[in-house]
C-alpha cells in the first residue's frame, strides 16, 4: 500500500466514525483504538495486551491491565520489550472524564516500558503524551474526535503518529527536552518566580529495580547504577536536572564508587562524612565524582547524597550476599592472570604436581568411582563430573622460587563464570540455591574438602605408588586460620580485642567524619563492660596520654582537667563522659574514635576485668555492626581509596 492510499484510508474513517456507537469500555478498544492504529498502520502482531512489568510493581495498578494496548516495533513476542516499545495506550468508557487517574496508571507502565509516547482516550477525547524519561511527560495532543476529523488535521495526525513514521524516531532523541523549553528557561530565569522556573526541568523522583540494574530519580538529580554480580565490577551514570548542569553525563566505575562514594551514607552534605564533598558555603558544595568537579547547590548536593545512598546501599549489599553466600570473607582476594579468587592455604610446589596428576589420572570420563569427578586442565583443578562443576582451584606462586621442589604454590579458591553461569542470565535465585555440596562449592567448604579429604587421598595414592614420604608431603601444607572467635560464641572478655583492632585500624585509616549514629551504643556498651576493671591496671600512663589526646582535639568539649593528677577511676569518669557527649551529636573526627578504641583495648589486654553475662552481650550486639562495616570498608574501600590517591 502506498503512503498516499494509507493516507486516504485513515482520513476516510476518521472522518466517517461516529462517536455514539460507543457504550462500553470494550467498544472503545474495539470500534475505536483498535480500528485506529490499524489505520495508522500497526500491524496487529506488534499488539500486546499483556506486559511483563517487576514484581515490585503496585498490585493496584497490575490489576487494570485489561484497559491497556501496547503497541512494538517488532512482531517478535520474544523482542517486544522496553527497547522496542513505541505506544501505551489507556481506554476508558465512554462516559470516563477520570483522565488523571489513567494519566498516573500511564505514567506508572511507562517507567518500565519506556515508550516514546502513551495515549489516554474515551473514544472521544484523546490525548497523546510524548514520554520524557525521569521528566515530566509532555502533552503533545489534545483534542476531541470532532476536531481530527478536516483533511488537513487528519493527514497531520497521520503523518506524526502512523507506525512507519514513530518506529524510526531514536528514543534516545525524543528523551531530550526540546531546546524551545530550555531557551524559554533560559529567559524565565531573569524574571520572577525563578524557583516555580526551574523545578520546570525536575525529574520525578523514582526508584526502579531490573534485576541488576538501579535506577534512583530525585528532582535534581538521576543515578543509573549496573549493580555488581559474583563479584564482577559494577558501574553508574549520574545526571542533573538543573540548567546549568543539563546534558552532562559522569560515568563512575566501581572503583570510584567504592573509593568515592561508599563512606558517610545517611549523612547530610555539611557534617564531613562523605570524602567526595566539600563545602564552599552555606549553598553550595564542591563534589568530586571520578575525573570530574562540579560545584552543586545545596538542594543538588542533597539529592545526590540521597540517590547515592539508595545506590550504594544496594551496591554494598550486592558484594556483601555474594561473600555471604560463597562464604569467602575469611580470605584473602588474589588477583592473578586475569583470573580472581580467594586463598585458600598454601602448600610446597611438591604436593601441588602432585594434587594436579592426581585430578587429570582421575578424569571423570575414564572412571566412575567417587574420586573420578575432575575435568583435565592446563594449571588449574576443576572438580567436575561434566555437568555441575563443584569448584575452580588454581594455584598461585609466591614468587619465582615457587617453581622449585620446595617452592610456596598459594591455593586460590577461584570465582570462574563459568562456576557461575547462571547469572549470565540474570537468575539470581538460580545461583543462590545451587550453592551446596551437590552444586557450587563456597571457599569454606572447598578448603575443608581439600585439607581433609582430597590432599590425604592424593599424599596416600602417591605414598604407597611411588614410594613417597606421607610425613614430609604432610609437612609444609601451611593453613592461615582466622584469628577470630565467631562472635556469637565469645565468652571471654579477652576475645574480642581482634575484633576492637579491627576496627581501630580501619579507624586509623579513616579521614572522615564518622557518623555518630554508628558509634553511639558501641562507646555506651564497651564503657559499661570495662567499668569493673581493678584500678590498679598496668600503663595508667598510656590510657591518660590517650585520653588527653582526645581533649586536644576536642573543641567542642572541652573538659579543663588537669590529667597529670588521674587515676583510673577519673579515666572510667571521662569515659562516661564521651558516651554522654557522642549522644549530643551527629558526627565524630574519627581520630577521637581510633583513640577511645584504642583505650578499650588496653584496658582489657591489661586489666582485670568483671563483667556480667548481660555486659558481655551488649557489647557483642553493639560491636558487630561496627566491625561488620570495617571490615567491608577495609576490604573493599579503602584498597581502591589508596589507589586512587597515587
Amino acid at each position: 500500500m502506498s503512503p498516499s492510499d494509507a493516507e486516504n484510508k485513515f482520513i476516510t474513517w476518521i472522518q466517517s466514525f461516529d462517536y455514539r456507537v460507543l457504550q462500553h469500555q470494550e467498544d472503545v478498544e474495539t470500534k475505536f483504538v483498535i480500528p485506529m492504529f490499524h489505520h495508522l498502520c500497526y500491524p496487529e502482531e506488534c499488539c500486546s495486551r499483556k506486559c511483563s512489568l517487576s514484581s515490585e510493581t503496585n498490585g493496584n495498578l497490575t490489576n487494570k491491565l485489561e484497559n491497556v494496548q501496547i503497541y512494538f516495533s517488532t512482531d517478535d513476542v520474544v523482542k517486544q520489550n522496553a527497547d522496542t516499545s513505541l505506544i501505551i495506550i489507556i481506554y476508558l468508557s465512554p462516559q470516563s472524564n477520570n483522565f488523571q487517574e489513567a494519566i498516573a496508571q500511564a505514567r506508572f507502565y511507562s517507567i518500565y516500558l519506556k515508550p516514546l509516547f502513551f495515549v489516554v482516550t474515551n473514544g472521544y477525547q484523546i490525548k497523546f503524551f510524548k514520554f520524557l524519561l525521569y521528566h515530566r511527560e509532555e502533552c503533545v495532543l489534545d483534542k476531541n474526535i470532532y476536531s481530527l476529523k478536516s483533511n488537513t488535521t487528519a493527514l497531520e495526525f497521520y503523518n506524526n503518529y502512523n507506525f512507519h513514521y514513530i518506529k524510526n524516531i531514536d528514543k534516545n532523541t525524543i528523551n531530550t527536552l526540546k531546546y524551545s523549553q530550555y531557551n524559554l528557561i533560559e529567559k524565565s530565569l531573569r524574571r520572577h518566580n525563578l524557583q516555580e522556573i526551574v523545578a520546570q526541568t525536575d525529574f520525578i523522583p523514582a526508584i526502579v529495580r531490573e534485576g541488576d540494574r538501579l535506577i534512583v530519580v530525585k528532582p535534581k538529580v538521576v543515578i543509573e547504577c549496573n549493580l555488581p554480580k559474583a563479584f564482577r565490577d559494577g558501574d553508574c551514570l549520574i545526571q542533573f536536572s538543573g540548567v546549568i548542569l543539563r546534558g552532562c553525563k559522569i560515568k563512575l566505575n566501581h572503583q570510584d564508587i567504592l573509593a568515592q562514594l561508599m563512606t558517610g551514607l545517611n549523612t547530610r552534605p555539611e557534617w564531613g562524612c562523605r570524602r567526595f564533598i566539600k563545602q564552599i558555603d552555606d549553598n553550595a558544595f564542591e563534589v568530586i565524582l571520578g575525573q570530574t568537579t562540579v560545584i552543586l547547590s545545596d538542594l543538588e548536593t542533597a539529592d545526590l547524597c540521597l540517590c547515592i545512598d539508595v545506590i550504594c546501599q544496594a551496591y554494598k549489599q550486592s558484594i556483601i550476599e555474594c561473600e555471604n553466600i560463597l562464604e569467602t570473607w575469611d580470605f584473602e582476594f588474589i588477583e592473578f592472570l586475569g583470573s580472581r579468587g580467594v586463598h585458600l592455604f598454601s602448600v610446597d610446589a611438591k604436593l601441588w604436581r602432585l594434587m594436579h596428576d592426581f585430578a587429570n589420572e582421575f578424569n571423570y570420563v575414564q572412571g566412575k568411582s567417587e574420586w573420578h569427578l575432575f575435568q583435565q586442565e592446563e594449571i588449574s583443578i576443576r572438580v567436575s563430573r561434566g555437568i555441575r562443576d563443584h569448584a575452580f582451584i588454581l594455584p598461585c606462586p609466591v614468587n619465582y622460587f615457587s617453581l622449585l621442589p620446595n617452592g610456596i604454590i598459594n591455593i586460590v579458591y577461584e570465582i570462574n563464570h563459568i562456576h557461575l553461569q547462571s547469572l549470565e542470565n540474570g537468575e539470581i535465585n538460580s545461583w543462590h540455591q545451587d550453592i551446596g555440596t551437590k552444586g557450587t562449592w563456597t571457599a569454606t567448604y572447598t578448603k575443608q574438602w581439600l585439607l581433609e579429604k582430597f590432599i590425604p587421598k592424593v599424599i596416600d595414592y602417591y605414598a604407597q605408588k611411588n614410594n613417597l614420604s606421607a610425613s614430609e608431603l604432610k609437612r609444609n601444607i601451611a593453613d592461615y586460620g582466622s584469628k577470630h572467635t565467631p562472635i556469637s560464641d565469645i565468652d571471654d572478655i579477652r576475645e574480642l580485642v581482634p575484633y576492637l583492632q579491627d576496627i581501630q585500624s580501619w579507624l586509623n585509616n579513616y579521614v572522615e567524619n564518622i557518623p555518630a549514629v554508628l558509634l553511639k551504643a558501641y562507646y555506651q556498651t564497651l564503657t559499661n563492660l570495662v567499668r569493673n576493671t581493678d584500678s590498679s591496671i598496668e600503663g595508667i600512663d598510656y590510657i591518660i596520654r590517650n585520653l588527653t589526646l582526645m581533649e586536644a582535639g576536642n573543641t567542642k568539649d572541652r573538659m579543663n582537667s588537669n590529667f597529670s593528677k588521674w587515676n583510673f577511676k577519673d579515666a572510667l569518669y571521662y569515659l562516661d563522659a564521651q558516651v554522654g557527649r557522642i549522644n549530643n551529636y551527629q558526627y565524630e573526627k574519627s581520630f577521637q574514635a581510633d583513640l577511645i578504641t584504642r583505650t578499650f583495648i588496653w584496658i582489657i589486654e591489661h586489666g582485670k576485668t568483671r563483667f556480667s553475662q548481660a555486659q558481655l552481650n551488649a557489647a557483642k550486639q553493639a560491636l558487630l555492626p561496627l566491625w561488620e562495616q570495617s571490615r567491608f570498608e577495609m576490604r573493599y574501600v579503602n584498597p581502591y581509596r589508596q589507589r586512587s590517591n597515587l
